[in-house]
């Protein structure tokens, strides 16, 4: 069972998860197995068609990740959680400023790798997603793990 799955058990969420790349993707799968609702967007099929299984039981959704309507037609104002974790940084800052400024969305984690900005959108009051910083993170815990063997 994943964290997840313990974190909401009994309560249906409903996510929104923008970019469907190996992260998005991952992330979405997980979401259906634990029984939650998901909406992925993503600009490019050929990502959903690549990263995602025929029979995958979510939404998905083609089009612009910074387009009002197709944020709309995906369901932002009805998630509960915006996850935004496109492999272009800055589409991930542009879509998380629309849903934060635009939808006044209360619930936005956005993937930014680049330390000062991860530091001003953390600072503005977003969830920080950084995955260099938190594979850098694992690696120091993996080596100070290491010297202790």
């Amino acid at each position: 069972m994943y964290i997840f799955e313990y974190s909401l058990a009994g309560v249906k969420t409903v996510i929104l998860i923008v970019g469907c790349g190996r992260l998005g993707a991952s992330f979405a799968l997980r979401v259906v197995e634990s029984g939650q609702e998901v909406t992925i967007l993503d600009m490019d099929r050929h990502n959903m068609l690549t990263y995602l299984p025929k029979e995958f039981k979510g939404r998905t959704i083609v089009g612009t990740e910074i387009d009002t309507e197709v944020l709309r037609q995906a369901g932002i104002e009805e998630a509960e959680v915006a996850v935004i974790v496109s492999r272009d940084e800055n589409t991930n800052m542009m879509v998380a400023d629309v849903a934060r400024n635009i939808f006044s969305h209360p619930r936005v984690i956005v993937r930014i790798d680049h330390p000062r900005l991860r530091q001003l959108y953390e600072e503005a009051g977003f969830e920080v997603l950084s995955p260099t910083m938190e594979a850098t993170i694992s690696l120091e815990r993996r080596i100070a793990q290491l010297r202790q063997s």
